[in-house]
This record gives C-alpha cells, structure tokens and sequence, in this order.
C-alpha cells in the first residue's frame, strides 16, 4: 500500500509539473496601467481580475497559457470564442477573459 501511495504522489507531481504555464506567467495583480488599456473594451479592475482569474484556472486545464504577446489584440476575441465551449465559459467569463488578454498583449513583449 505504500508502494502505491509514493507511485500516486510521484505521479501527481509529474502531471503538476507538466501543467506549467511556460514562459508566460501572468502578472498577478490587475495594475492601473492595464485598467487603462482595457478601456476600449470597457472592462473594470475587477473584471479584468476575473478575466485573469479565468484565464489561468480554465485554459491550464487543456494547455499551458500562451504568453498574451503571442497574439495581438485583434486575434484574441476569435481564439477566446472559439475556445469557449470547451471551456464552459459563460458570455460574462469570455468578455473578461478577451478584455484581460486585449489588454495584456500590449503590456508584455512576445518571446
């Protein structure tokens, strides 16, 4: 039985491990300078908090985040809407998660 728990545990740190966001970890707090950028899309602080918050927990689950820079803010809406349904987003979720990366793609520089 113990032999099978250290398996599970070493098992569980390798699919953690293969989970990493890459080269791109996204700024953990929502600055005033990105707040500005996303004026065009209208989005608050606190929805660009969400827009991230959802971004990191539901697009990890199938890939590692890309870096915002990867795309421009043009490209993002069509990605978001096409990878909505399979991430469940509701319409809410999509707006703050396109407005977050709009406004991100402008604040980092791509790889």
């Amino acid at each position: 039985m113990r032999r099978s728990a250290n398996a599970l545990a070493l098992a569980t740190s390798l699919l953690v491990g293969a989970c990493a966001t890459g080269d791109f970890a996204p700024p953990p707090m929502v600055t005033p300078s990105l707040v500005a950028r996303a004026r065009f899309d209208r989005l608050s602080a606190p929805e660009l908090t969400m827009g991230r918050d959802v971004f990191v927990s539901r697009c990890l689950e199938c890939h590692t985040l890309p870096s915002a820079a990867k795309y421009s803010r043009d490209e993002w809406p069509h990605l978001v809407a096409r990878m909505a349904g399979r991430a469940n987003l509701t319409m809410g979720d999509q707006r703050a998660v396109t407005g977050y990366l709009r406004a991100a793609s402008a604040t980092v520089k791509a790889p």
